[in-house]
């Protein structure tokens, strides 16, 4: 079981956060509706990454008994075998439509009013890096829920063919090759609920 996926990819989108924070000032220093529409934006995007974390956890989290009943545990397996998060993912697809049309109605027009030519023209290549759905956080995102359906399968398989120990060695192998990917989701995640924040605050205000 090998998890073919950079966490690069979705610590580059973390460090693509960071240019808002290189102009937050300025925007907060000329307020504008568009705030809640950002803050909404950075929802968004926190909704694609909990979920990926909470289902990873979830898979993680399974103990199973030797002579328990393992009823429960199965339930959550075949859950995650079926490939439902894959499909779930998928819908981060339309998460990220939603962003893009936000930042062309709402975030452009004040970014343009605001910003420099130049900051304005970073905002617009940050939103259609976190907008594209063939982008490398789409790839990274859908790459890692792969991984999650495959693992979940070959626990499964461990589990009925009454090999309990090896399935959970199978569960403490996976989480120490997932923990850089965790990792980088939870650092995403926290830079996004400072912003979302931040930005929220902002709209309150204007």
């Amino acid at each position: 079981m090998t998890i073919p996926f950079d966490p690069t990819a979705l610590l580059d989108i973390a460090d693509k956060l960071g240019l808002l924070d290189g102009v937050k000032k300025k925007l907060f220093r000329n307020p504008d509706a568009a705030a809640d529409k950002l803050a909404t934006v950075l929802d968004e995007l926190s909704k694609i990454y909990s979920t990926l974390e909470s289902e990873l956890v979830r898979f993680l989290s399974l103990h199973f008994e030797p002579a328990g009943n393992l009823a429960a545990e199965r339930q959550v397996l075949l859950t995650l075998e079926s490939g439902q998060l894959t499909v779930r993912m998928g819908e981060a697809r339309g998460h990220c439509h939603k962003i893009y049309n936000i930042y062309q109605k709402h975030l452009d027009r004040w970014f343009h009013r605001v910003l420099s030519p130049q900051e304005a023209e970073t905002m617009k290549r940050l939103f259609e890096a976190l907008s594209y759905g063939d982008s490398q956080m789409d790839l990274a995102i859908h790459q890692l829920a792969g991984w999650l359906g495959t693992a979940a399968s070959e626990t499964l398989d461990l589990i009925d063919a009454g090999k309990v120990a090896e399935a959970q060695q199978n569960i403490r192998t996976a989480r120490r090759e997932v923990l850089p990917a965790r990792q980088a989701i939870t650092q995403t995640l926290a830079r996004l609920v400072v912003l979302q924040g931040d930005f929220v605050s902002a709209s309150e205000t204007d």
